[in-house]
């Protein structure tokens, strides 16, 4: 039998009040105003043999391609691990800070002090990481599902025009499983949960001022209070999954609710996970009021834990989009309106609508580069495995929900999690009949209709090439 090792660590990568927090186009503060909850890293280091991983779970909304392939780079060097073999992941919280200056015209407050925090990411992340890595030890593992409702299908069409929005569509793809790893001590004692769901953390909404975590802050917490395993969270293929309650309003008070719903079936999901098997052997009845049946529990061959890791980058094709000078030009024009209201004491609704055209345009204009420098776009896939029925595959962007839940289904691992947000790159990943129907995701993402497939295809045959091995 191959042993397992892992080992867990945390810091704390809490902004500083003031920061710029930029997240929603129809907000109207620019500065965080206060600390709702603090924000963290959290590292999980496997190694079996000679393949050693690390992966990252980071309270952020993203980290934007120079920032996130520092970060990488950073961990690689500290720990000595190629780039294959670490997976950085954002839970994608909307009511997190700003931690690029680039493009971010809409805010002017509070960025002063994004290159400093920015600055302090690769250092902490890659501290958490190494000292996962120090901390390893033999373990035992086992993966459970749980189920939660507190997402829904977001692509709602509204009823006065049809036009397709951000809400509640009860009819569309969702995938309510909650996937568990249970990480153990030889004695028993517990080292690490890992959990992945799917919901787009836009709890907390535009009318929120304060730095939160959003739901997967929550579900880290009371996981690690009903467990004592320090807990990892996983965002899943949620591009096109929403929450239940918040969004719109009210959600500083909702994140908290979601969480703990979700970290409470997380929780009953991991306290249903044995990771020793075991066979019931009956041995003889006792008499009593009524005969008892004696029973004991005899371990059984530990299963295979081999970790395995495979990359591959696929090639996925562009759409057609506007020019990319065009759509900066409508940027800056949107930012020197915006800042005339601003300047005027304007109409807080008109200055709301201008803040949202200047998002809006600014993301066109970034993905319009993206377009104009190559007909394709590589993106990464990475899959980590144990043994022969868990494994953890991702990649960057906002996949929908649809994909994810073909990879599950077609893969050869009895329990898999796939999820996006993922290492280095972004962009909604739109399933193929999404496009026809329009909206947002649609408006925004750079993909041709097929991309989806391509990449779902590409996932299950990474998948069925490693288990093979």
């Amino acid at each position: 039998m191959t042993q397992l090792f892992a080992g867990v660590a945390r810091a704390d990568i809490t902004p500083p009040v003031g920061i710029a927090h930029p997240n929603w186009g129809a907000q109207l503060h620019e500065r965080a105003a206060g600390i709702d909850l603090p924000m963290w890293v959290t590292a999980l280091a496997l190694r079996s043999g000679d393949e050693t991983v690390v992966i990252v779970d980071i309270d952020i909304i993203y980290l934007y391609p120079e920032l996130a392939a520092k970060v990488r780079g950073a961990v690689s060097r500290l720990t000595g691990l190629p780039l294959s073999h670490i997976r950085i992941s954002y839970t994608h919280t909307h009511s997190g800070p700003a931690t690029t200056i680039s493009r971010g015209g809409w805010t002017n407050e509070g960025m002063e002090m994004v290159p400093g925090y920015s600055d302090s990411l690769p250092p902490k992340i890659a501290g958490a990481a190494w000292e996962a890595i120090a901390n390893l030890q033999p373990v035992r593992i086992a993966a459970g599902i749980g189920h939660s409702e507190i997402a829904v299908n977001r692509r709602f069409h509204r009823p006065e025009d049809g036009a397709v929005v951000v809400g509640h569509n009860w009819e569309g793809a969702v995938d309510h499983d909650v996937t568990v790893l249970r990480i153990d001590a030889l004695d028993g004692s517990p080292i690490a949960a890992v959990v992945g769901y799917a919901c787009h953390p836009i709890t907390v909404g535009p009318d929120n001022d304060l730095i939160t975590p959003d739901y997967p802050g929550i579900v880290k917490r009371v996981v690690e209070q009903n467990t004592g395993a320090t807990t990892l969270f996983l965002q899943g293929a949620t591009g096109n999954v929403g929450p239940i309650r918040g969004c719109a309003r009210n959600g500083v008070v909702e994140y908290k609710v979601l969480g703990q719903r979700l970290g409470l079936a997380a929780a009953t999901a991991w306290s249903e996970i044995d990771p020793i098997p075991r066979a019931y052997t009956y041995i003889g009845t006792l008499e009593s009021g009524a005969p008892l049946g004696i029973f004991v529990d005899e371990p059984l061959e530990e299963p295979d834990r081999t970790l395995r890791v495979g990359n591959r980058n696929v090639e996925l094709p562009h759409r057609e989009y506007e020019t990319p000078e065009r759509l900066q030009a409508a940027y800056e024009a949107n930012v020197r309106k915006l800042q005339e209201l601003r300047d005027a004491n304007g109409d807080p609704e008109e200055i709301r609508r201008v803040t949202m055209e200047c998002k809006r345009t600014s993301m066109r204009a970034r993905l319009a580069e993206q377009v104009n420098e190559s007909p394709t776009v590589e993106w990464e896939l990475q899959a980590i495995t144990i043994g022969d029925d868990i494994a953890l595959i991702c990649s960057p962007g906002e996949p929908f929900v649809e994909i994810g839940l073909a990879i599950k289904d077609a893969s050869p691992y009895s329990t898999t999690f796939f999820g996006g947000y993922s290492n280095v790159g972004g962009a909604y990943m739109p399933w193929s009949d999404a496009y026809p129907k329009g909206g947002y995701e649609i408006e925004v993402t750079p993909f041709a209709p097929e991309a989806a497939q391509i990449l779902t295809d590409a996932a299950i045959d990474l998948l069925k090439e490693i288990s093979a091995r």
